[in-house]
């Protein structure tokens, strides 16, 4: 009996992990990524996500970064717009730190490497549903910002992280 019961206690523990974990994967509802060519980005090479989104919905959005181990700064500087199905504009200027004070990314790597999600925007209160654009702009203070690999658009149900 005494063997049963232990059994149950960690089949019911094993549930409730997988649903946790479950839970949280499912909150993804978009992810696109744009590769860049020759692991460079040039300011005027803007991406476009369009993310379908509906009426009552909050969401949080990050920033995905690939770069290269070569990256030759410690932050990324964007624009990043959102134009909202009814109409509304919302726009606001990121100074991501990539590196910590000691020097080491942030980012998680396998060889040379490098994926980060930056968080640009948490519970934005969705009025229509439609289609919300965000256009992603390089802000850095030179035409081509040499060792980022990919740039995406992560969205998630809001809830907490």
């Amino acid at each position: 009996m005494m063997k049963q019961s232990a059994q149950i206690k960690k089949t019911l523990v094993a549930l409730a992990v997988i649903l946790l974990f479950s839970g949280c994967w499912n909150r993804t509802v978009f992810k696109e990524y744009r590769e860049m060519e020759k692991v460079s980005w040039n300011r005027f090479d803007i991406p476009f996500f369009k993310v379908p989104v509906h009426k009552g919905e909050a969401l949080d959005f990050y920033l995905h970064l690939r770069h290269h181990t070569n990256y030759p700064y410690n932050y990324l500087d964007v624009n990043i717009t959102f134009y909202l199905p009814g109409g509304e504009t919302r726009s606001g200027e990121y100074h991501y730190k990539l590196k910590d004070n000691d020097g080491s990314w942030k980012s998680k790597g396998m060889g040379e490497l490098w994926d980060i999600e930056l968080p640009v925007r948490k519970g934005l209160k969705i009025s229509e549903d439609g289609i919300c654009k965000v256009r992603v702009e390089n802000k850095m203070t030179k035409v081509e910002t040499p060792g980022i690999v990919e740039i995406g658009l992560i969205v998630k149900k809001s809830g907490d992280d």
